[in-house]
């Protein structure tokens, strides 16, 4: 049987036919693109840095992943306003404060292919707080106490001085990169 001389049943079959697997097909790729963005997002890892307890003898500066999956450090730089660089935030913190202050701290570094694993914070900085210093058998009394708050509130300003640009390019599983920085720390992805 022929429809309008060209058209025939047997056409107008074989033409639905290719009109419903080019849909399937775009429906095909919609939802493979859907399941890797629901993928990628089951691993992203979110950084942020941030001050705790500012201004008390517990004060720390630390990096924290709010992600669910983990972060792999690529870089980090630290640029002061003097033009230096250094590649590692308590570099920059040893130069700044000098010999001749005597702020005590235990730290942790930043290193490429270092692992930050989801729902865990490092503390970059942490000032000695007085479970650590009767732990490690230093004395403390009155003066040492304001002291050391006088300490942890320059510590509070060398990490968060506006001079700085602190900079951490960090990826997830997949080899997304993201940076953050002290400005912001928003992630920003890397293209």
């Amino acid at each position: 049987m022929t429809i309008k001389g060209f058209w025939n049943i047997e056409k107008i079959v074989g033409l639905t036919a290719l009109i419903v697997s080019l849909l399937t097909l775009i429906v095909f790729v919609y939802q493979t693109n859907l399941l890797r963005k629901q993928q990628y997002m089951a691993a992203y890892p979110h950084l942020s840095l941030m001050n705790e307890k500012s201004g008390t003898l517990q004060y720390s500066f630390g990096l924290s992943n709010h992600g669910v999956g983990p972060a792999f450090i690529e870089s980090v730089k630290v640029s002061a306003s003097n033009d230096m660089v250094y590649d590692d935030i308590i570099h920059y913190v040893e130069k700044t404060i000098g010999k001749q202050d005597s702020i005590n701290y235990v730290y942790s570094n930043l290193w490429v292919g270092r692992l930050i694993p989801a729902n865990e914070k490092i503390n970059l900085i942490q000032l000695l707080d007085e479970n650590m210093i009767k732990d490690w058998g230093l004395v403390t009394t009155e003066k040492t106490t304001k002291s050391t708050l006088d300490r942890a509130n320059k510590l509070y300003q060398i990490l968060n001085d506006d001079e700085i640009d602190i900079e951490i390019i960090y990826s997830s599983v997949y080899g997304e990169k993201w940076r953050i920085g002290n400005h912001s720390n928003v992630p920003k992805k890397i293209e």
